[in-house]
């Protein structure tokens, strides 16, 4: 899945601020379908944090169309510590 991750052409994205897995929607924008499982093995991808991203920006009173949001909430440093 790594290799597919990387090289871009199977349309398959990692998204590490939320911690999702999806396919691209190539319509010109940046929308993804978020997908659970592997595609290739059929093994359980992690769970999305999206939920508790939104939840951690409530916290620190940051409004995301405002404000500047710090660089460890926009890779997986929030998460992984």
């Amino acid at each position: 899945m790594e290799y597919y991750l990387a090289n871009g052409e199977s349309g398959l994205v990692f998204l590490p601020k939320f911690r999702e897995y999806g396919m691209a929607v190539r319509d010109g924008g940046s929308s993804i379908i978020v997908i659970d499982f592997c595609p290739w093995c059929g093994s359980k991808l992690p769970g999305s944090l999206r939920k508790e991203w939104f939840e951690r920006i409530d916290e620190l009173g940051i409004d995301e169309a405002k404000d500047t949001i710090p660089a460890e909430l926009l890779s997986d440093e929030w998460y992984s510590k």
